[in-house]
């Protein structure tokens, strides 16, 4: 069973924590992806793009994400 864990309105911003996520091994499927890729202005009524994993990979990614927030922000500190 997928869950989903994220939304992003542009599919270019899941396109990054889809690669964040393969590279530590997680299986990553995006929902409506080409959807809002052809009518963008679809997104909002969509719910945005979709990044689903496993149940089971649920946790970890969503600490993998979280890990990757904390260091965009910090650096935005700097």
């Amino acid at each position: 069973m997928l869950v989903t864990i994220s939304r992003y309105s542009f599919p270019h911003e899941a396109y990054v924590a889809r690669a964040l996520l393969e590279s530590e091994g997680i299986p990553v499927f995006l929902a409506d992806e080409h959807t809002i890729t052809m009518q963008w202005l679809y997104s909002n009524a969509l719910g945005g793009v979709r990044l689903q994993v496993p149940e089971t990979f649920a946790a970890r990614a969503v600490e993998l994400l979280a890990e990757c927030t904390d260091n965009a922000a910090q650096d935005e500190e700097l």
